[in-house]
């Protein structure tokens, strides 16, 4: 019997971005790097910089209410908000009461001063896929009840050092998920292929002084990311033969099941670059990769005809490359990448919110362009560093335009305010006090506690207020 598709899913999703960003070409002027080589090779447009007052909290804060007001849901009915961040403010206070108690603050007029009392409130931490792991851990919650309402949110400031490898990729951003009973947008399978392992491949450890930034290997996270990424859609693959799901012979190639894919993307052109080897296995094991051969006039890489391994390497990387410029892979990431990729181009990483970025901005696209996704299936593929990859599907529901229509992903980056260079680096550095972007009615950081019992504690209020 095949597994039954639940009743529980994502109803509508908000976003908040940063009112700021940085050309990319500014930046690539500064560290006198290939402007073309970022835009064309990695996909990067612009990154979205949180000004003076932003924090996670705030960016939660804003993406929390829209959900809400939008939704016109009572606060008292929100049994769950779980935050995934790998941007927390406090090493014991979760950022999730800082970004509830700012939201409740601005709905006590109407539902009273304790309308969040009785709301489950958490922070979970694993790099990037945090808040993937909050979202299934409360689709679980909500299947249980049919009255329960969840609201999963990812908020994240993506900070490297200056001039650092990963500087050009950084971000910031919250996006707000509603999870309850038939959702509009999309039920998800309670079935998700893992894989784990211990790595140290991106991580923050403490330090003598504070630091926001991280420790980093790009080459070796890639290589983590992909690892567990063909770890992980084989356990899927698996669980859902065992579910009776799909029959063994079905589905030699995972991507042919989904109509779009949804991965994280730490930069806009990394899902398509990952995905090269399992392309390559899955066309093997569809039995047409020697045709794929003959037709590109391409020899597989030989190790034993190499005397070093950095020579037989450097082979199987440009092997990979023409494998990627193959019409028939261009066709398969025009298909069901491509539209991800849009606003992660505008935006940069938002570590744990990245992932829901491409959905976002996948769905936007459909929409815009009157493509019809009602009943279709779209698998994700999450990862975090440390390391641990996730793989799901879910099911594009029948009202989900309805929901998408309201998201206006393009229409909030288009309404942002472009900073040079050195205004940037005095953001970075914390060396500048007012900020560039006040409005009225946003919430922003008034102080820090600096002595005593509020030491740390950190104090909000809203422009204007």
């Amino acid at each position: 019997m095949a597994l039954r598709l639940p009743a529980v899913g994502i109803d509508d999703m908000a976003l908040y971005a940063p009112k700021l960003y940085l050309d990319i070409r500014a930046l690539a002027e500064k560290r006198q790097i290939s402007y073309e080589k970022l835009r064309d090779g990695l996909g990067l447009h612009k990154m979205a910089i949180p000004d003076v007052h932003e924090d996670t909290a705030t960016m939660a804060a804003e993406a929390i209410f829209e959900l809400i007001d939008r939704n016109k849901i009572d606060p008292r009915k929100i049994g769950r908000v779980w935050l995934g961040t790998e941007s927390a403010l406090d090493m014991a206070k979760p950022t999730a009461t800082y970004a509830v108690g700012m939201v409740q603050d601005r709905l006590k007029a109407r539902y009273g001063a304790d309308c969040f009392r009785h709301c489950d409130m958490l922070d979970m931490t694993f790099a990037c896929i945090g808040a993937t792991d909050a979202l299934l851990g409360t689709i679980d919650w909500v299947q249980q009840q049919k009255d329960r309402i969840g609201i999963v949110v990812a908020a994240d400031i993506a900070k490297y050092e200056l001039e650092s490898t990963g500087e050009y990729t950084q971000g910031a951003g919250a996006i707000a998920i509603l999870i309850r009973h038939n959702p509009r947008i999309l039920k998800i399978r309670p079935l998700v292929g893992v894989a784990s392992e211990s790595v140290h491949d991106f991580f923050k450890p403490r330090r003598e002084r504070f630091s926001e930034t991280p420790i980093f290997d790009g080459q070796y996270s890639n290589q983590c990311y992909q690892n567990r990424m063909m770890e992980a859609l084989t356990h899927f693959r698996e669980l859902a033969v065992q579910s009776g799901l799909f029959k063994a012979d079905q589905y030699k190639a995972m991507s042919e099941r989904w109509a779009r894919m949804i991965f994280h993307l730490p930069y806009s052109f990394h899902a398509k670059r990952m995905y090269v080897e399992q392309y390559i296995q899955e066309r093997k094991d569809k039995g047409v990769f020697t045709s794929d051969l003959k037709q590109l006039k391409l020899d597989v890489p030989d190790r034993s005809q190499f005397e070093e391994e950095k020579l037989f390497l450097k082979a199987q990387a440009a092997f990979n490359k023409a494998i990627s410029e193959s019409s028939s892979y261009q066709r398969f990431v025009q298909e069901k990448l491509e539209k991800a990729q849009r606003a992660s181009s505008e935006m940069g990483n938002l570590y744990t919110a990245s992932i829901f970025l491409a959905l976002m901005s996948t769905l936007e696209a459909d929409f815009q362009d009157g493509v019809e996704l009602s009943g279709k299936r779209i698998g994700f593929v999450a990862y975090g560093s440390g390391s641990k990859a996730k793989v799901f599907e879910a099911v594009i529901g029948r009202e989900w335009k309805t929901a998408v229509s309201q998201f206006h992903v393009f229409q909030k980056l288009a309404n942002r305010r472009s900073i040079s260079y050195d205004c940037y680096e005095a953001l970075h550095k914390g060396c500048r006090v007012e900020p560039h972007a006040p409005e009225a009615g946003r919430w922003k950081l008034d102080r820090v506690g600096v002595e005593g019992v509020t030491l740390g504690a950190r104090y909000y209020s809203e422009f204007g207020n």
